[in-house]
């Protein structure tokens, strides 16, 4: 009885502290959306912010997952999809585009009725897209590891206007406000490449000497910074974007396919989980403090679940979507963050 009294309360202390723990943890779980029968790995996330709807691409199952996040429910399945790798949501034109890596194309639906109105060829694995709002033009990275390209989509009239070519695959693609630039990461290659859009082309290439294999970006545009979230191995390198230097390097998330920067908090937020056919390799957020332009500190190692590697960072809903793959137990599901202090 006696040790049974003092094993009692040293239990409680150590769930006090790891609630605690939990608490003081810069991303909070605050729900798990499920997508019951979405088979096979998940891709990549969009976002319809005014109607709070999440889009969610489900590669391998071929379907386009939609979700209500004012309810937390799924709400609707579009089949036909062939491989489905990058989602953006037009809000000003209420239609979806989602680039299908399996027919190389981007098929683009009315966003009431889901039904689909346009089918454009773009190239082989279509697969990340970026969108300028001031053009109003969408850029789909297609291609592989020996040539590639953006394809350009007039939002507005629905048409593929032109091509930049490129000398692989872009991945990454993240688009400065303040100038021309497209910063994208070349699949398959250690190069950094920066695209000036009004001129179609590509305007510098920078070598990334400490990983060969990435495809996941963000951008802090204020602070002249661009980070890289590398594979092989996984490192988060920081880059500066007017001189092309790399100003830090710090321990990252393997399996990653998605980087974000929270401006408000200056954090960065990469979402990784790796893939195995013989094992499930733990998922993880990893979350980095920017102390100021040149200093950074990985603070957390959020746990998700095997294969949870793409994520979207909502600032407008104060919330951070991680994609989870089903696998023999468990459902794919989304994975609702809200950023703590």
């Amino acid at each position: 009885m006696r040790k049974l009294a003092l094993w009692v309360p040293a239990m409680l202390a150590l769930l006090s502290v790891q609630a605690g723990a939990q608490d003081r943890a810069p991303l909070r779980l605050v729900q798990s959306i499920p997508l019951t029968s979405v088979k096979g790995r998940m891709d990549h996330l969009g976002v319809d912010i005014k109607g709070q709807r999440l889009f969610a691409a489900a590669l391998e199952n071929n379907t386009l997952e939609v979700i209500d996040l004012k309810t937390g429910r799924r709400v609707f399945s579009i089949p036909g999809q062939s491989k489905p790798q990058g989602v953006f949501f037009s809000s000003d034109f209420n239609r979806l585009f989602v680039a299908n890596g399996g027919d190389g194309t981007c098929k683009v639906y009315d966003g009431d009725t889901f039904k689909l109105i346009e089918n454009l060829a773009i190239g082989n694995d279509a697969d990340h897209v970026s969108y300028d709002p001031v053009t109003k033009y969408l850029y789909v990275a297609y291609g592989d590891a020996k040539s590639g390209g953006l394809s350009i989509i007039d939002v507005p009239s629905l048409k593929h206007i032109a091509d930049i070519k490129t000398d692989a695959r872009p991945g990454g693609i993240k688009i400065e406000k303040s100038g021309p630039r497209i910063f994208l990461r070349f699949t398959g290659t250690g190069n950094l490449a920066v695209v000036n859009r009004e001129k179609r082309e590509v305007i510098a290439k920078w070598p990334v000497t400490e990983a060969k294999a990435s495809n996941s970006l963000a951008l802090d545009e204020s602070h002249h910074r661009l980070f890289d979230g590398t594979n092989n191995p996984p490192l988060l390198l920081v880059f500066d974007t007017e001189s092309g230097k790399n100003i830090a390097q710090l321990e990252g998330v393997a399996g990653i396919d998605d980087a974000w920067y929270d401006a408000e908090r200056s954090r960065i937020y990469t979402s990784g989980g790796g893939e195995s056919a013989t094992s499930k390799p733990p998922g993880f957020v990893y979350v980095y403090q920017q102390k100021d332009a040149d200093h950074y500190e990985l603070t957390a190692k959020v746990p998700t679940r095997p294969n949870s590697q793409t994520s979207i960072w909502v600032p407008e809903l104060n919330r951070y979507y991680v994609s989870s793959s089903s696998n023999d137990t468990q459902d794919a599901t989304i994975l609702v963050f809200e950023p703590q202090p």
